[in-house]
């Protein structure tokens, strides 16, 4: 049995760490928060351009052969964007994004596919570099630096692979929220876009019937909404993986947190019943030690 020194030491140490996990979860708290109230921002965004496309779409506009639709018969060359965190300690959620992207990358390749892996995030980056897979690009990442520029540029550079034909697909690989309290992985084939890719409409105006007039005209408008709904689509899917991550970090360092007050509990009952038997001891002694004289 440790004695009382040990006991004590290792309550202190304890402590310590205590304070470490309860502040990290207040600090993800914080951001998870921002995250989430940047999510809550861009969601009207989201749905109306989802919902002016499907309308764009209703209008016969889809017999215009727009680029970014384009089907390749049997396309060999994909592209898999994942996006995962910085930092650890949240949690497996950088270690499900992977492994949800290396298990979608296998089945590609056991097609015979030529896969090229653009992987966002140090997390990412670690683990592909371990597993000696290669990767096209890599960059970490932005967090909560992440702006509609940014996708802007991130947009522009997987249109370009594209549309030169240097990638015949492109999935993202990412944390998706369900609710505020559930987040999932998920792969989502950004292009070519496919009908099914924009079925948000919202459900509160799905019965309004509404007629639009499009200057200059349908195909054009379509024509310039198409590049933004894409950059669109990366903001949402940045945001939703930063929040997800701040959420599984915050459930992490909670339960870090009350793992620690456990372990203090029980080891300052042991601290106790060590100082409790010390003391017994040390009284037998004395009446021994009387008895003996007497």
């Amino acid at each position: 049995m440790a004695n009382q020194r040990d006991i004590k030491n290792r309550i202190s140490s304890i402590k310590n760490t205590r304070k470490i996990t309860s502040t990290m979860e207040m600090v993800s708290t914080a951001k998870m928060k921002k995250m989430q109230q940047r999510l809550e921002m861009s969601m009207p965004a989201n749905l109306k351009i989802n919902e002016i496309i499907s309308n764009l779409m209703g209008t016969g506009v889809a017999a215009l052969e727009h680029p970014l639709f384009r089907e390749v018969a049997d396309p060999s060359r994909i592209l898999i964007l994942t996006i995962t965190g910085n930092r650890g300690l949240c949690g497996s959620f950088n270690s499900n994004v992977i492994d949800n992207s290396v298990n979608f990358r296998d089945k590609l390749v056991d097609e015979g596919k030529d896969v090229l892996n653009y992987v966002i995030g140090k997390k990412g980056i670690n683990y592909f570099k371990f597993i000696n897979v290669p990767v096209y690009k890599s960059i970490p990442n932005p967090e909560d630096k992440m702006n509609s520029d940014s996708a802007a540029k991130l947009s522009d550079e997987l249109r370009e692979l594209f549309l030169t034909g240097e990638v015949h697909e492109v999935y993202i690989s990412y944390t998706k929220v369900v609710s505020s309290t559930s987040q999932q992985p998920e792969i989502i084939r950004l292009l070519p876009i496919s009908p099914d890719s924009y079925s948000g409409k919202d459900p509160v105006k799905e019965t309004e019937i509404t007629e639009y007039i499009y200057e200059p005209s349908v195909g054009r408008v379509f024509f310039y909404l198409l590049p933004l709904y894409l950059r669109i689509k990366i903001f949402s899917c940045f945001l939703e993986s930063a929040f997800s991550e701040q959420f599984a970090r915050r459930v992490a360092m909670k339960n870090a947190t009350d793992a620690s007050d456990d372990m203090i509990r029980g080891l300052t009952i042991s601290y106790n019943r060590a100082r409790q038997a010390k003391i017994t001891n040390e009284i037998a002694e004395i009446v021994g030690g009387a008895a003996a004289l007497g």
